[in-house]
């Protein structure tokens, strides 16, 4: 008979990344994995070649979709199940599915009622014996409870013949591209919300960006997706499409934006990059430290606490303040220290 599992990240890009290496490692001892994951993280997943099969839960058809995935998986049959999600229609699934093993990580959170809520969740699993692995929640984090999920989910091994490596990730590379040929010649900065809180981003961010040039012998090529924002409108650069960039495109352009940029793009241009910077977007970050690229994560400090939760700190990993405990940074200033790191 074959011996199946299947895992539950009906969540985020980044969510998913940060336990991938634990996920194939475990999906290694079966002989069929399986996953039930979200519309943000499908197309990530679906380029892993180790799932046998990926199911897709669309959480914009929420009601429809718990219906649907309540007939479809209703008493199916698996070795183990494992839900990394803390969403409640992985609870219900795992529930009504048979399964010799299951695993649930379970995120405490503040209040009187969740505490009840956890109380009444903790018996229900002891009844229907499902082990579960605490996480807090970000509220408790923030109250310097620290927390590190990567570190948690590899608590998983005490009910496996494995023994985790430091390693996190586990992502498959994708096939050569047109960033290929310009390895290691470009700067990568992905624009997105994270940066509008920058108290003068509207009014100087086209002039930081062609300083920081002038300050660094590389070129500089931006991603961002849907980006409405004011700060973003008022860029005097060249914008462009990934079906207008070819290799004379990349070769003559100093300092370029190119929009809405499909993911396994996305992620050939992080790989070939030689710095990759961002304000914490969770997909970017994950994915250049799952590259092994030198990263720059820009956060405000008191996001410090929380942000450690998600990430280990190798050595190419460099976070840099946009505001501390007194002040707020201008995005030059910023900038400079961007500079000063790339150039050590």
């Amino acid at each position: 008979m074959t011996k199946k599992i299947i895992f539950f990240s009906i969540d985020r890009l980044g969510d998913y990344l940060i336990r991938s290496n634990v996920i194939k490692k475990i999906s290694n001892l079966y002989d069929h994995s399986e996953i039930i994951c979200s519309e943000k993280n499908y197309k990530l997943i679906k380029n892993q070649s180790f799932f046998d099969k990926i199911n897709l839960f669309d959480t914009n058809k929420k009601m429809f979709n718990k219906l649907l995935f309540l007939k479809n998986f209703f008493l199916k049959k698996y070795h183990t199940a494992i839900a990394f999600d803390g969403k409640s229609i992985s609870y219900i699934l795992l529930f009504f599915m048979r399964a010799k093993n299951k695993h649930v990580f379970l995120y405490k959170k503040k209040g009187f009622l969740n505490y009840i809520l956890l109380k009444t969740l903790l018996f229900t699993f002891y009844l229907f014996k499902i082990n579960f692995i605490y996480l807090n929640s970000r509220n408790i984090i923030e109250d310097n409870n620290h927390d590190n999920y990567p570190k948690k989910y590899k608590n998983l091994e005490k009910f496996y013949p494995i023994k985790f490596d430091e390693e996190i990730y586990y992502l498959e590379k994708n096939d050569k591209s047109i960033f290929t040929n310009f390895k290691n010649e470009y700067i990568l900065i992905h624009l997105d919300e994270k940066f509008k809180d920058i108290i003068d981003i509207n009014e100087n961010l086209n002039e930081a960006l062609l300083n920081i040039k002038n300050n660094l012998n590389k070129k500089i090529f931006l991603t961002s997706f849907n980006n409405f924002f004011e700060y973003y409108n008022r860029l005097n650069l060249v914008k462009k499409k990934i079906n207008e960039i070819n290799h004379e495109v990349l070769l003559q352009s100093e300092i370029l934006i190119i929009e809405d940029i499909p993911i396994n793009d996305f992620q050939t241009l992080i790989e070939n990059s030689y710095y990759n910077i961002s304000c914490h977007s969770g997909y970017f970050v994950h994915t250049s430290l799952a590259l092994g690229k030198k990263t720059i994560d820009l956060i405000n400090q008191k996001d410090q606490i929380w942000l450690d939760t998600w990430v280990y700190k190798p050595k190419n990993y460099k976070i840099i303040f946009k505001s501390d405990e007194t002040n707020l940074k201008k995005i030059n200033e910023i900038f400079l220290e961007i500079a000063y790191e790339i150039n050590k």
